[in-house]
């Protein structure tokens, strides 16, 4: 598969993955959707951890916080003065400094010798990550068979590749 084509999967998964992010919990639980982006993410054969890359690339981000603002105006009643979004990210700011604060003094303490304080860190911190190393270690293939695999790898790998070996083998 060349290279554009799968560009355009991710693309084209990048917005389904905003539709379904979008949608109320109920209509998905009413059109049996997944409910979580783990399962989502299994539903369309990605790993989960390519939706968490998602969620921190810029250009994602701004295509997702269009396409909300895209929804919200077409709400009936809705204009663009309510849709700028500059309350809600100022209180997404606000809440991040405030956890960022929290989270610095938990550290300031817990070097402080305080024990209580070190566990609470590594319960909350340590276990996101090792959820993070476990998940970077699980594989997309590790529930497919041997021709699936050769069938994913192929269609990793650029036609133009692949053809090149071919004929460097024919001339061998």
């Amino acid at each position: 598969m060349p290279i554009e084509k799968q560009i355009d999967r991710y693309e084209l998964l990048q917005n389904e993955y905003i539709e379904w992010s979008l949608m109320d919990k109920h209509a998905r639980a009413v059109a049996n959707l997944p409910s979580s982006d783990v399962q989502w993410a299994k539903v369309k054969g990605i790993a989960d951890r390519t939706i968490r890359k998602w969620k921190v690339n810029p250009a994602f981000i701004a295509k997702y916080e269009a396409r909300e603002r895209e929804k919200a105006l077409a709400l009936p009643g809705a204009t663009a003065l309510q849709t700028t979004g500059a309350v809600l990210n100022q209180k997404q700011k606000d809440d991040r400094n405030e956890h960022e604060q929290i989270k610095a003094k938990l550290i300031e303490r817990a070097m402080a010798g305080d024990r209580a304080s070190a566990e609470l860190y590594f319960k909350t911190y340590g276990k996101a990550y090792v959820d993070e190393e476990v998940a970077s270690r699980k594989s997309d293939f590790r529930e497919m068979d041997i021709e699936q695999l050769y069938e994913r790898v192929l269609s990793l790998v650029p036609v133009s590749k692949i053809e090149a070996e071919l004929a460097k083998r024919k001339e061998a």
